[in-house]
């Protein structure tokens, strides 16, 4: 967006030579983050909080100790982790979970989807920002951090009906985003690039995020083939099994990048399919198998991504922060009036249509990644700088508007599956 700097920003810390080889740097990462998401916790912050405030301080913003060279040059291993959630997030997607989320939650989780996209839509342009800046922005609206309401829901010791919907929302919901974040920015890229025909440009767009669909079934199904090969008892079977699915995941992130798929579709079905593929009880172990490293690369990616948030906008540029602002209250308010009124019209309870929609005002990793991702695509590299700088201002306010959520999220959160969980279940209300 060709935004300039405050001179307080111009002098940065020089890391020495020795600690500049990519290795070290990403376990000095993961040290950061492990204390600043401990440091986070026991304030009664969720962890991802502390890991993103930490990749602010150590970002080209502000300390410099991880400049803009240096988080380019992370950009295959931010993909990668952004792939690992699109595959968690997959996992979570079987036909016997579907089913007993049931019709209602179904369509709960549709109604937050599309309000928030209308809402911001309205937002931003009545604050006059540019059609595509709105469209991109509005597009990555939907998507929430289910870890952080995880988090909370670990934390309270919460259960019951009111605890059930949120999850179920939250499952499908996130997948959702992905795929119309995938095809409305894939149309709004067309546009700005070739002005194309509306119609052409989405059946384009629907074209590559089919087709990624369906890599990320057959990589799946491969998985299947491969795991009656190599399972059978034989020692060593299950370590084997979890370097195949390793594999996999890394094939389908570098073969949806270099063809120009969704990586994030990608490794999305090809999750969906191994959990539908196995039983309940070999699907958890899958989850399990890709769980032992979840944990540290979502420590590293959030501290990455906090590295990319632009704090350097938040002064002198206060346009870019009343954008940012409205962008996170459209998208609060429209979550929380679909919710409303889905619930009223399905004849939910009293407990859910109050408090339901308050469950989701967080943005993290998803929201990030995504358009972290969509801003390093080569269709992104290839626009004019005008049009550029209307996709990196979309980034930027989707990326401020993470930062703020972040803030305010947890604590809203929070009180809203106290209240909710305690209204549906008075006599077993929340631990502390």
């Amino acid at each position: 967006m060709g935004l300039s700097k405050p001179a307080r920003l111009e002098a940065k810390v020089e890391m020495p030579a020795a600690l500049s080889h990519p290795v070290v740097i990403l376990g000095l990462i993961l040290i950061f983050a492990a204390l600043s998401g401990d440091a986070a916790e026991r304030l009664g912050v969720p962890w991802i909080t502390g890991c993103i405030l930490a990749g602010v301080i150590l970002g080209p913003d502000e300390l410099g100790l991880l400049t803009h060279e240096k988080l380019a040059a992370f950009g295959p291993f931010l993909q990668a982790s952004l792939a690992l959630i699109a595959f968690n997030i997959g996992c979570k997607l079987t036909g016997a979970r579907l089913r007993a989320f049931g019709a209602r939650i179904g369509w709960l989780a549709l109604i937050q989807l599309v309000a928030p996209v209308l809402a911001v839509m309205a937002a931003l342009s009545a604050l006059g920002l540019p059609w595509p800046t709105a469209v991109i922005a509005a597009a990555v609206s939907p998507a929430t951090a289910p870890t952080t309401t995880y988090a909370v829901v670990r934390r309270l010791n919460a259960s019951g009906p009111f605890v059930d919907r949120a999850l179920g929302v939250l499952a499908i919901n996130d997948a959702a985003a992905i795929l119309l974040f995938s095809v409305v920015s894939s149309i709004a890229v067309a546009r700005l690039g070739a002005q194309v025909d509306e119609t052409w440009a989405a059946l384009a767009a629907t074209r590559q995020e089919a087709l990624s669909l369906v890599v990320g079934v057959g990589l799946g199904a491969f998985y299947l083939v491969l795991r009656d090969v190599i399972a059978g008892g034989r020692p060593g079977s299950e370590d084997r099994l979890r370097a195949t699915l390793y594999a996999l995941l890394l094939l389908a992130v570098g073969a949806s990048l270099t063809f120009g798929l969704s990586h994030l579709l990608t490794t999305l079905a090809m999750g969906a399919l191994v959990a539908n593929g196995v039983g309940a009880v070999e699907g958890k172990a899958s989850q399990t198998s890709v769980g032992d490293i979840e944990q540290p690369l979502y420590m590293i990616f959030f501290v990455l991504a906090g590295a990319h948030l632009p704090t350097a906008d938040l002064v002198g540029h206060g346009a870019l922060v009343i954008a940012a602002i409205a962008y996170v209250i459209a998208r609060v308010a429209g979550k929380y009036v679909g919710v409303f009124f889905g619930a009223m019209a399905l004849r939910l309870d009293q407990a859910t249509t109050r408090y339901l929609g308050l469950c989701f005002p967080s943005q993290g990793g998803a929201a990030m990644g995504l358009v972290l991702a969509f801003n390093d695509s080569p269709a992104v590299h290839s626009l004019s700088p005008t049009s550029g700088d209307l996709v990196e201002m979309a980034v930027s306010i989707v990326l401020l508007g993470v930062l703020f959520s972040q803030l305010f999220g947890p604590m809203i959160i929070d009180y809203a599956i106290r209240r909710g969980a305690g209204a549906c279940d008075p006599a077993t209300p929340p631990r502390e």
